[in-house]
Formats: structure tokens, sequence, C-alpha cells
């Protein structure tokens, strides 16, 4: 049985729906045009993430509301946990001075959600096994890095207190 985040809509409303998600996305990732370079495009995610706190909150929120949007239409729970992943990334890459703004130019969170959408949107059979594969990938990598940064902690107190004896 397929477990989704809310029962299927009407073909029309999923239409409305994906349309308001790939403006978001194309305003949020896509929207200006770097002239010179061959077609290459940024969204106005990278211009608010340069505001410091503030850019990085509401860029995060606009790029939840597209996660907001794949839930509501009927998608795989494991399907919206990685297209959350991907927008929890891009808020907590993004939220670092300098790397997290040049991570925006890249990353594009809303757009590999939509991706995501229509993945499963247009194919509804469409195996999960890529998204639990992510999602698995993912918490693996947050618990090693956890783990070495209380490892690092744990050694740096354990040096000071034998530095101090």
């Amino acid at each position: 049985m397929r477990r989704t985040t809310r029962a299927p809509r009407s073909e029309a409303q999923r239409a409305r729906s994906l349309a308001e998600v790939e403006g978001l996305a194309w305003l949020l990732d896509n929207s200006i045009p770097v002239p010179g370079t061959g077609g290459r495009r940024f969204g106005i995610d990278a211009i608010i993430g340069i505001v410091p706190g503030v850019g990085d909150v509401v860029s995060g929120v606009l790029g939840l509301l597209v996660v907001w949007r794949g839930s509501r239409m009927g998608l795989p729970r494991i399907v919206v946990a990685r297209m959350l992943l991907n927008a929890l990334i891009d808020i907590a890459i993004g939220a670092i001075p300098i790397i997290g703004d040049a991570f925006d130019l890249w990353f594009k969170a809303s757009t590999r959600n939509l991706a995501l959408m229509r993945r499963h949107l247009e194919r509804p059979d469409t195996s999960t096994r890529e998204d639990w594969t992510a999602v698995l990938v993912v918490a693996g990598l947050a618990v090693a890095v956890i783990g070495a940064i209380l490892w690092l902690i744990v050694a740096v107190v354990g040096a000071i207190i034998g530095a101090l004896s």
C-alpha cells in the first residue's frame, strides 16, 4: 500500500497547485539570467540570502512552502521527507556567511523539489527506493557529523582537563 500525505486531489486542483509550485520554484531558483554565461540563472533565494539572518529565514520559509504544497498533493511520505531534507540542507548551509550564498547559487532546493514532485505525480507507481536511499544517506551523514563533533568536544575538554591537572 502506498502511503501518501493526503488523499489525491482532482486533476484540475493538482495542475493548479503544480503550476503554483513551478512559479515559486522558478522565482526562487531561476528567475534572473546571468548575462554572458550561456544561460546560467539564479533566483531571489540567492539575493534574499545575502541579508544576514532575516534573509535566510525568509528564503527558508519560501522554500518550505514548496514542500508544504507537495505534501498536499498526495505524494508518498518518503518523497515529502526527501523534499524537506532538501529544504533543510538549503536553510542550514545557506545560513553560513559567504559559503551559504555560493551554495544557494548551485543547490537550488526548490527546483530539486519540483523535479521530485513531477516524477511522482506524472508516474505515481514510480519506485521510492531512490528517495529512501537519499534520506538514509543524509541521515547517516548527519549522525556521523554529530558523532565527530561530540568526539571532538570530548577530546578537547579532556585535553584541557589534562593540561590543568
